[in-house]
């Protein structure tokens, strides 16, 4: 074990992934916890792609979300694909934001086990289902500023990509456009109709 309480192996894969570990974990009562938006840039620098991310139980009225996660990495000509769930509920979770939440349980756990870090580190979105000490105010503070939005979405979608990074950006806020459809059906339907302009004009373009 190192300092952090971090396990060897998963030292070795922080370092090949050119990631300071202490910087991206933080220790909570000798469980090794990764912060999200280090995951995110694990994901990145591995390529992670989100292949699907489907509500599986959805109760928003008792706070209760299910999400399944399909997501992939291919390297050296062979792919790999992992599967895997984000449950949220009174009884793990205390925001207010369920399917913001098990959609980045889902997420997370995908990318770690794409990352072989699965089961030596955990994600801080999973600090509720591990433990019951809060975690730092600094680390809550992070997930709040990089959460996913429809916003955002829209926002990047007016600036031209690419129709490769035009595809990117949209798996990109999958998840949250699965929550405005729930919660602000306004604002998902201007991102859909932003999208499928773009989408038709890139087609367009191609043909």
């Amino acid at each position: 074990m190192s300092k952090m309480n971090i396990p060897d192996e998963a030292v070795k894969i922080f370092k090949e992934l050119k990631i300071n570990g202490s910087e991206a974990t933080w220790d909570c009562h000798g469980t090794p916890v990764v912060l999200h938006k280090y995951i995110e840039i694990i994901g990145a620098k591995l390529n992670v792609s989100i292949d699907s991310l489907d509500v599986i139980e959805a109760n928003a009225k008792d706070g209760i979300v299910s999400m399944k996660c399909v997501a992939s990495i291919v390297k050296a000509g062979s792919a790999r694909q992992v599967i895997s769930y984000g449950e949220c509920s009174p009884k793990n979770n205390k925001n207010a934001y369920p399917y913001a939440m098990a959609e980045k349980r889902a997420v997370d756990r995908c990318i770690l086990k794409l990352a072989n870090l699965h089961g030596f580190v955990y994600s801080e979105n999973e600090i509720d289902d591990k433990a019951p000490a809060s975690k730092p105010k600094t680390a809550e503070k992070k997930v709040i500023a990089d959460e996913p939005t429809v916003a955002k979405f829209i926002n990047e979608m007016n600036h031209e990509q690419s129709y490769t990074d035009f595809n990117t950006t949209v798996k990109k806020y999958q998840g949250a456009m699965v929550i405005a459809k729930k919660e602000s059906p306004e604002l998902y339907q201007e991102a859909k109709d932003k999208y499928e302009l773009i989408k038709a004009n890139h087609t367009r373009s191609i043909g």
